[in-house]
């Protein structure tokens, strides 16, 4: 497997997990920051509530 067919398949699934809608995907390609070791370009993080947001929202119903 070259290194293009690579690429294609990590975005497609990059884009599938956005698409589900069970992670928030955000994509940096150019990053203002100074510090490059810091910066990164993919971010993929679960949307999933945490036990204090589910109790928070049932006692705000």
């Amino acid at each position: 497997m070259n290194i293009k067919e690579k690429i294609t398949e990590t975005a497609e699934k990059v884009y599938d997990l956005a698409r589900e809608g069970k992670y928030d995907v955000k994509v940096n390609l150019f990053s203002k920051e100074k510090n490059k070791d810091r910066a990164r370009s993919i971010q993929i993080v679960s949307v999933r509530d945490t036990a204090h947001t589910k109790k928070w929202r049932a006692k705000n119903r």
